[in-house]
């Protein structure tokens, strides 16, 4: 866990005050981050945290204390995100409801230390826990961009003259996962697979299918 995350929650939780005017008591920012990762995962308690006197921070996961550093990657990475978001919106208002402040989110390759399997759904998830933030991402992850609905999609292209024109990438969420690798990045993934089968395994699949169309009703040799 990056050692920044690990000193925000711990200078918020130092300056948090409960004489403090409520616009100018940040624990509502701590309460934010907590509230996004429990939506995200149920097992983590939303009203519990805890710093031990070398600086550790401590969530409860499971009924169980785990330090920071103790989580997935991949979800250490989400709570990177989230909190860099959290405290980039506490930073020009006091508005108690962060979750729902208007505001635009650039994000640069943001498949970087998502395992699959977040990469997978990184997009609905901050869709849902960010419902008034407008993000601009750029990725090269086709796990990423088969998530993305009409007109939220665009591929990007600098032509010999240095300009970088758009191109809409139609509907990627309803597309076939190889249809949009080879669209967006140029992998033909059927290609590569028949360009790695073995010469003698070709012809028995070619021989395969001729049988079995063959059996089939209507079918040819």
């Amino acid at each position: 866990m990056s050692a920044n995350v690990r000193n925000w929650f711990v200078l918020r939780a130092q300056s948090v005050n409960p004489y403090q005017k409520q616009e100018d008591n940040r624990r509502v920012e701590i309460d934010t981050v907590l509230q996004m990762l429990h939506e995200v995962d149920e097992r983590i308690d939303a009203h519990f945290l805890q710093i031990d006197g070398a600086g550790r921070v401590f969530l409860r996961v499971e009924g169980q204390e785990r330090a920071l550093d103790e989580l997935s990657s991949g979800f250490a990475s989400l709570l990177k995100l989230v909190q860099a978001i959290v405290a980039a919106y506490a930073s020009f208002t006091n508005e108690p409801n962060l979750r729902h402040v208007p505001g635009v989110v650039l994000i640069d390759e943001i498949e970087s230390h998502l395992h699959a399997s977040w990469q997978a759904r990184i997009i609905p998830t901050l869709k849902r826990l960010l419902p008034k933030t407008t993000f601009y991402i750029a990725t090269h992850s086709p796990l990423v961009l088969s998530q993305l609905q009409e007109g939220e999609a665009y591929l990007l292209q600098r032509d010999a003259d240095g300009v970088v024109r758009t191109q809409l990438i139609d509907s990627p969420n309803r597309r076939a996962f190889v249809d949009v690798l080879d669209d967006t990045l140029g992998v033909d993934l059927n290609a590569l697979k028949h360009q790695a089968m073995p010469g003698s395994d070709q012809t028995l699949a070619k021989q395969r299918l001729r049988e079995l169309l063959t059996r089939s009703p209507g079918g040819q040799a």
